[in-house]
Parts: C-alpha cells; sequence; structure tokens
C-alpha cells in the first residue's frame, strides 16, 4: 500500500526477480476491499501513504483477518510510531531504504514464522452470532443466516463475507436509516476516521449484485444527507 510511484517500481522489480506476485493499492480503504475479496500471504505497507492515526486503526481492523506478516515501511520511523505499530501487532517497521539482500531473508523468515506456527483448525466466525436470526424476504432476495447465503428470484447469488455481513445487518434494521458510522461498527466493528468510503463501495457491489438496477435502487436506497436503508 504505497503512493510513492518510485518505491512501488523497486518493490516490483523486487518481487519480480523473487518470482513474487505483487498488488498495489493506494489508499488504505482499497487495502481492505482487497483482503476481502483476495488472499494474500503478506502486506506491504508505506506509512508516506496515510497519517499513523489511520494506520493503526486499519490493522487493528485487518490484523485478526491477515495471517501472514505485516511490514511497515517508514522513512525515518521513531520511537513513538514503532511503540504504537508493535502494539497494533505489526511484524517489522523498516526503513524505505533497505536493500533488497536484506529485505528478502526477513520476509522469507516471517513467512516461515507463519507457516511454521500452530494453526488452529477452528472456525474464528464460527461462534459468532448470526446478524439476522430467521430468514429475510426483501422483495425476490432470500437472505439465509444459517447457511450464509443469500439468492435472488431463487438463483444464489455469490457474496464476500463482509458483503453478506452487511446485507444482514441491514436486514436485521429493515427500514431504519442507518449512517455509514452505525454500519461501521455494526459489521466492521471499528468506526476508521474517513473510513466511510468502505461502506459506499461494499453497498455499490450489492446494488451491482441484487438490484434489477442498480443506477436506479429499489430495496437498498440513499436517504441523501443521511444514510441507508433497506426496505
Amino acid at each position: 500500500m504505497t503512493k510513492d510511484q518510485t518505491f512501488a517500481t523497486d518493490l516490483a522489480h523486487f518481487c519480480h526477480h523473487q518470482h513474487w506476485d505483487l498488488d498495489r493499492v493506494t489508499t488504505a480503504t482499497a487495502l481492505v476491499v482487497n483482503l476481502e475479496q483476495n488472499t494474500y500471504t503478506g502486506i506491504l505497507w508505506d506509512l508516506a501513504a496515510t497519517n499513523l492515526d489511520t494506520t493503526i486503526a486499519t490493522i487493528t481492523l485487518i490484523r485478526n483477518q491477515q495471517n501472514g506478516p505485516l511490514l511497515i515501511f517508514s522513512p525515518n520511523p521513531d520511537d513513538r510510531q514503532r511503540r504504537k505499530l508493535f502494539r497494533a501487532k505489526v511484524d517489522d517497521v523498516l526503513e524505505k531504504e533497505i536493500t533488497h539482500d536484506v529485505l528478502r531473508p526477513i520476509i522469507e523468515q516471517r513467512c516461515w514464522l507463519y507457516q511454521h506456527a500452530s494453526v488452529t483448525t477452528e472456525d474464528p466466525f464460527e461462534e459468532e452470532k448470526p446478524l439476522v436470526e430467521d430468514h429475510v424476504q426483501i422483495g425476490d432476495w432470500e437472505i439465509d443466516p444459517k447457511k450464509v447465503q443469500v439468492t435472488k428470484a431463487g438463483q444464489k447469488v455469490s457474496l464476500t463475507r463482509k458483503e453478506f455481513q452487511l446485507l444482514a445487518f441491514l436486514a436485521d434494521h429493515q427500514g431504519q436509516v442507518l449512517s455509514r458510522e452505525q454500519l461501521l461498527n455494526g459489521v466492521w466493528g471499528y468506526d476508521i476516521l474517513g473510513s466511510s468510503r468502505i461502506v459506499d463501495i461494499h453497498v455499490s457491489h450489492l446494488r451491482d449484485k441484487l438490484e434489477d438496477d442498480s443506477q436506479n435502487p429499489v430495496h437498498l436506497t440513499t436517504v441523501r444527507g443521511f444514510g441507508y436503508k433497506l426496505e
């Protein structure tokens, strides 16, 4: 995650030589969305791309779902930054000028640690209480919390976990206008400063998958100036 084109190009060349795939995002929001859609071995985060508070909040949000190394790069990391970042459970705080000869064994060693750590067979989501208790019918949409499944006109619709949780949370509050902050807290469990774009992106994805016309939604509507409503 970086906005620094030079740094991104350097990392891309480095990863290419190691035969590692690398995806680049430029914002914390885009990173959160990508992690919900894909599985990654690790995360490389450029601290210059955002402020420390947003970094800490986002890492707190994603740390439990990222079973791999999370490396922070900073031009001049100080002790205060390091303390806060390590409390947020990052693996390393590295200088951006670190040489490839050093970076490669660091990444390999951190990956080795995760691969050899004791792994629980329990599903971390198994004990989660469903956001809706029973089947919910919204027009021709049907939400089944036990199967974690949504159908439209009898056809199964593929949703990510967070898309389903967002839809279920809205369904549990049918007819109520929910602000982006309420949705962030209710679904993601953390209100990240300036992160309401995450909600907008997921609502847009739900409309694309469920509404007949995503530009003129019938069920998942916007209440301008307030938030969203499912009806």
